[in-house]
């Protein structure tokens, strides 16, 4: 009997979490802190990049590339324009967000354009088989802003050295400890990852809140002293409110971390120890950590129909953090009450602004050179509008299956479903009002995803089909004479 690997952790839970790598991460991190003195921060920078280095190594690199430059922009207006500008340099919480603005613009400019033009030019110039579109991105919500945030204090080049050792020891002991003695695997945290902001332009609900719950969460902690042990705890919990029950579970999983934690430093063995900063922090994580293999061990065997993470507390270390900043200062009342305050206040003043910005015409948004019709975007000469559809179906069948036999298809980019969905808008447009202008412009957008836009059977049929080349995204049929203008056909990626 075979004594490897041990079933530590319970499946369907922490088996296949990123929170067993974060716990390697984060005592790496504290180890380093206590014996040599490395700042302790960006405790989850090593446990979310290390399942990316070895499952989409392009994206860690890009994280990583994203974060450097997000803090020499921080740097260069804080340190270098604060000289020769009406601001002073930034410090504490101001820093912070705008590191986190900062890291914002630096993910729109690469992830948004710069990244897929290079990715595109790459692929054409080098003649390379590189699925660019899904690996030169960069992943999750406010970990470039950490990995910024690392370099502040020691600068960049005294930084650089304990972020490569780190990430370097939690990779080994991730791949030769947790992945060849455990349960633990990586199998299913790839789609995870899919999951978790994969673009910054398929999250801009999230980046809202996020911004805007910072803003609130540095404004009440300067005017009225609330401590939240950093605005990124009621920034985080902001995400949250649409599914209370995860709110539920942070709170609940908070105070038993700190009940616990507090028995334990209680105990004849740690009462005699001096337990501050890394210890302390590592010792409550220790708890978290014991308390979610439990609770997964406990719902697997007794209520099995249930999934498990749901009832773990939100974030990996925001619930810790919390159990922390109570601990330091015996306010759970205010602390709880200042954090569960600020997130609602900032979430609902988040619904209000993007639901006005869906007010918002969208064609006033762009100049008209924007969405300036290309010759021949809209429609093919005269003889098109004739054509039967059933005709040109047929040939778009077998030019996609084409696509499917020789694994043509290219997955999109936010921006370019961004793109398509605004054409889908105009489209909407032209069929509740007749404007030929809206038909107009959503050829122009159209274009510049490579579809086309045709009027077929005397411009009964709206018809978008693919420019060569064909990437196996799909056509799409509809009827201007069919109630609300109903898509009476589609076949492809973005239907």
């Amino acid at each position: 009997m075979d004594l490897f690997p041990l079933a530590i952790f319970p499946q369907g839970s922490l088996s296949d979490s990123i929170i067993p790598v974060v716990w390697v991460g984060m005592s790496v991190v504290c180890f380093f802190n206590l014996r040599l003195g490395w700042v302790l921060s960006g405790l989850v920078v090593p446990g979310y990049l290390v399942p990316l280095i070895l499952i989409k190594p392009w994206a860690a690199g890009v994280i990583l590339i994203e974060g450097f430059l997000t803090y020499f922009l921080v740097w260069f207006l804080s340190e270098y324009l604060s000289r020769r500008a009406q601001w002073c340099n930034f410090f504490g919480r101001d820093r912070f967000f705008a590191l986190v603005l900062c890291s914002i613009v630096v993910r729109l400019v690469f992830d948004g354009w710069l990244l897929p033009e290079f990715g595109a030019w790459a692929t054409a110039y080098w003649r390379i088989a590189f699925d660019y579109r899904n690996n030169l991105h960069s992943f999750g919500l406010i970990i470039v802003s950490l990995i910024a945030n690392q370099f502040w204090k020691t600068g960049w080049v005294k930084g650089l050295i304990p972020l490569i050792v780190t990430l370097t020891v939690t990779l080994l002991i991730v791949r030769l400890g947790l992945m060849t003695l455990t349960n633990f695997n990586l199998s299913s945290i790839s789609y995870l990852y899919e999951e978790m902001a994969t673009s910054i332009l398929a999250s801009p609900k999230a980046y809202i809140i996020l911004v805007l719950t910072s803003f609130l969460a540095s404004r009440m902690n300067l005017y009225y002293g609330w401590d939240f042990n950093g605005i990124l705890i009621p920034s985080l919990l902001a995400l949250q409110w649409y599914q209370p029950v995860k709110i539920a579970a942070t709170v609940v999983e908070s105070c038993l971390i700190l009940g616990l934690a507090t028995l334990l430093l209680k105990t004849p063995f740690l009462s005699k120890m001096t337990i501050e900063g890394a210890r302390k922090l590592l010792l409550f994580f220790n708890v978290s950590f014991a308390y979610k293999i439990l609770l997964g061990y406990v719902i697997v065997m007794w209520l099995p129909t249930l999934k498990v993470t749901d009832y773990f507390g939100f974030g990996y270390l925001l619930s810790t953090l919390m159990a922390v900043k109570i601990h330091d200062k015996a306010i759970f009342a205010r602390l709880t009450r200042a954090t569960l305050q600020t997130s609602l206040t900032a979430v609902i003043v988040a619904n209000l602004l993007g639901f006005g910005l869906t007010l918002v015409p969208v064609s006033k948004l762009f100049s008209e050179s924007e969405v300036a019709l290309k010759p021949g975007a809209l429609s093919r000469p005269n003889a098109a509008e004739q054509e039967d559809l059933e005709s040109l179906l047929r040939q778009e069948q077998m030019e996609l299956y084409q696509t499917k036999l020789t694994d043509q298809f290219v997955p999109l980019l936010p921006a370019e479903i961004d793109l398509f969905t605004r054409a889908l808008v105009q489209i909407q447009d032209y069929l509740n009002t007749r404007d030929e202008q809206k038909l107009q412009d959503a050829a122009a957008y159209l274009e510049k995803v490579n579809y086309r836009l045709e009027l077929v059977n005397n411009k009964r049929y709206i018809y978008l089909h693919e420019q060569l080349p064909l990437r196996g995204w799909g056509v799409y049929v509809f009827d201007t004479e069919a109630p609300f203008g109903a898509c009476i056909g589609n076949s492809g990626a973005i239907g």
